[in-house]
């Protein structure tokens, strides 16, 4: 197995285990942190979000209304649970958009964890027919998370 390691989010609100090669750079337009690998196919996007310690939202619901926001409308079907390392869990979709402008297609991969106090945004994107590249390999990913890293 290749060498892995853990990259651990400045702020403290997650973590996860880092594929050999992959790199961590933060996102100082967008925040939170950009996953990739200098020959992959995309970009995972992790965005954590602090909530107040008492709001604990259901991570389906909250992808719902993030995707609405974003006009993607998805059956109930189309999402799935993904459990994390730290025993919290994802909700996670994957669909394809196309560009009006250039037609060109995208891949998405987009999930949402929840925990007490806590929120996080993990968006994939690749160009369409080229998923099957990294899609085991960014939802491995996500299966490491922790969103707390200290527990």
């Amino acid at each position: 197995m290749p060498e892995t390691e853990r990259y651990t989010d400045p702020q403290g609100g997650f973590d996860l285990v880092l594929p050999a090669g992959w790199t961590a750079t933060a996102d100082p337009e967008e925040g939170g942190v950009e996953l990739s690998h200098p020959d992959g196919a995309g970009v995972l996007h992790l965005l954590p979000v602090e909530q107040p310690d008492d709001l604990f939202p259901d991570p389906a619901e909250e992808l719902y209304a993030f995707l609405e926001d974003q006009g993607v409308e998805l059956e109930e079907d189309e999402v799935e649970d993904l459990e994390l390392a730290d025993g919290s869990e994802m909700s996670l979709c994957e669909y394809q958009s196309t560009d009006e402008e250039t037609e060109e297609e995208t891949f998405w991969l987009v999930g949402v964890a929840t925990g007490p106090g806590r929120l996080l945004f993990a968006t994939y994107m690749c160009a369409a027919g080229e998923e099957e590249e990294e899609r085991e390999t960014v939802r491995s990913v996500l299966a490491t998370l922790r969103l707390d890293p200290g527990a």
